[in-house]
């Protein structure tokens, strides 16, 4: 049988150990004040003091150090978790953080081990998915390849059109699965981005395109993501152009945040179905439809990168009819 040695540093110990020293500090303060109140040589408050004074002195002589000891013990006991939240928060935006320092009580450096363990895992799991994406790419791309090359001599003419919109319509939907799972491994480090530019540029591209995009309102600068964010916002524009042929994009300037409100003159979505919208591969039947040419997944990934910045991404109908996607983004 394996003898385990004692854990005095574990969180139970360090706080029985805390206690006893508030208890000896209390103690030994009372033993002075009791001294100084009946020795031999009778106490002489200063000048002026009140007995209401003296009262108080006497408590804060007790209290004072019972506090002091209290705050570092609880700060000792803290700290380790605090290093382990911070840890988690950094995890749930880059997978590939580095592990947190196992230190602290025995409780915390076994907590810190088995998350440490955890994110290890999850990069096995996402580097295994890389893998699999690969094959179900090249597996998936190759058969549509040959039934697109053999449509092209095929005789029925309006047989081989129906087929070959099928077979884009799947490629189409392969790509954006693709990179939909691709975008959750994507780390990318936060840097100063200029919004305003930023939007700028998305309405140019547009422009070039015979698209309408209109901007209103400025922002200055925030920490993002820069392609995510790009990304982001160009799949909302383009979300908008499809179902409202024109978007307007507001800037607005909050105290802790920055706002990027998208706005179109398309049908919206129906109330119920709003939060759905946000889901992968969902398409609101009114006006996602094969027709438009919407795979389900551009809002998806939209909220996707907002939410690796610690935002939101809320969708809404416009008071004027039309559909209006507000991004907030924390400033760091």
């Amino acid at each position: 049988m394996t003898m385990h040695k004692p854990r005095f540093d574990s969180a139970f110990y360090r706080l029985f150990f805390v206690m006893i020293s508030i208890i000896l500090v209390m103690q030994i303060s009372a033993g002075l004040l009791l001294y100084k109140l009946y020795s031999s040589e009778p106490f002489k408050p200063p000048p002026g003091m009140s007995a209401a004074l003296q009262w108080a002195a006497a408590v804060m002589i007790q209290v004072m150090p019972a506090l002091i000891s209290s705050w570092i013990g609880a700060r000792m006991l803290a700290a380790p978790f605090r290093t382990l939240a911070v840890g988690a928060a950094e995890l749930s935006r880059n997978i590939d953080a580095p592990p947190i320092k196992e230190i602290g009580p025995v409780e915390a450096r076994q907590a810190a081990s088995v998350f440490n363990t955890m994110q290890a895992s999850l990069r096995r799991q996402m580097s295994e998915r890389n893998r699999f994406l690969a094959a179900v790419s090249h597996d998936l791309r190759t058969p549509l390849t040959r039934m697109t090359l053999r449509l092209r001599s095929a005789q029925d003419v309006e047989l081989s059109n129906r087929l070959r919109d099928d077979i884009d319509e799947m490629t189409q939907l392969l790509e954006a699965t693709l990179s939909f799972l691709r975008n959750e491994e994507v780390v990318e480090a936060f840097s100063p981005v200029d919004i305003n530019a930023l939007v700028d540029a998305i309405a140019e591209d547009a422009a070039e395109l015979g698209q309408k995009v209109t901007i209103s309102g400025e922002v200055p600068p925030i920490s993002a993501q820069p392609l995510g964010l790009k990304r982001c916002l160009t799949n909302l524009v383009a979300n908008a152009i499809r179902y409202g042929e024109d978007a307007h994009i507001r800037l607005i300037d909050a105290p802790s945040s920055v706002r990027i409100q998208i706005a179109d003159h398309g049908p919206g979505i129906p109330e119920a179905q709003l939060e759905r919208a946000l889901e992968p591969f969902y398409r609101v039947e009114s006006s996602r439809n094969r027709n438009t040419g919407g795979t389900g997944l551009g809002l998806a990934i939209a909220n996707d990168v907002v939410k690796r910045h610690g935002g939101e991404l809320v969708l809404r109908n416009g008071p004027e009819g039309g559909l209006v996607a507000q991004v907030t983004l924390p400033r760091r």
